[in-house]
């Protein structure tokens, strides 16, 4: 079937026989389109140029790169602003147990995982004392995380509870010193005591230990 769309000037008089008048309105203002490429008037000489390329499928806008030294150095400054308030996130450990009661229990030694078989045998003795299974405390190697503060252990653990064993107040940047008795700090409940292994055989650092840890009843 052939066409009926034409554009044919003489088939198309027989259509529209009147004549037609254009009449200027200057009633109607009419904005003028500046350009592409062009900078608008009462821009500043910081203003960036965008130019709309064309094509087949879509419209994009590509920022042309002659703005001033002075607005580069001011993005640059908001986005190294962004990257410094980036929310930092909280450390992560690994521990043993559960710390269903919220005690903290720190050992520090670069060669076990825990501490001699002298020093297990006598942290087996300490929790039984207060009457802990493994599921109600955490225990940290400190040796893993050196220069690790109470703030982030706090933020991760919230210990009610903390047993420190050759960890001292000095390596968790804790303004405190310890005298051999418990020590109170924030919401936190304080004993720190030598390493494991060594704690084994101080019969005068056992004692005091003891006396602490019924305290904590």
């Amino acid at each position: 079937m052939e066409s009926q769309v034409t554009n044919n000037a003489n088939a198309l008089r027989l259509f529209f026989t009147e004549d037609v008048f254009l009449v200027e309105d200057k009633s109607v203002n009419i904005a003028s389109v500046a350009p592409a490429g062009t900078i608008l008037p009462g821009l500043s000489d910081e203003a960036v140029e965008v130019k709309t390329v064309l094509s087949t499928d879509k419209v994009e806008e590509v920022v042309h790169e002659n703005a001033s030294p002075k607005l580069e150095n001011s993005i640059k400054e908001a986005e190294m602003h962004a990257i410094t308030n980036e929310p930092v996130l909280p450390k992560t450990f690994r521990f043993l147990g559960g710390n269903k009661k919220a005690v903290l229990i720190l050992v520090n030694d670069t060669a076990n995982d825990v501490s001699t078989e002298q020093g297990r045998e006598l942290l087996r003795k300490i929790v039984k004392a207060i009457d802990l299974a493994t599921p109600d405390f955490a225990l940290l190697n400190y040796a893993n995380y050196q220069n690790v503060d109470f703030v982030e252990l706090h933020q991760f653990f919230k210990p009610a509870v903390m047993l420190a064993f050759g960890v001292g107040a000095e390596h968790l940047k804790l303004n405190l010193s310890w005298t051999g008795e418990l020590i109170f700090h924030e919401t936190t409940k304080m004993i720190f005591a030598p390493n494991l292994h060594a704690l084994d055989g101080d019969l005068s650092a056992k004692k005091s230990l003891w006396g602490n840890l019924q305290k904590l009843k």
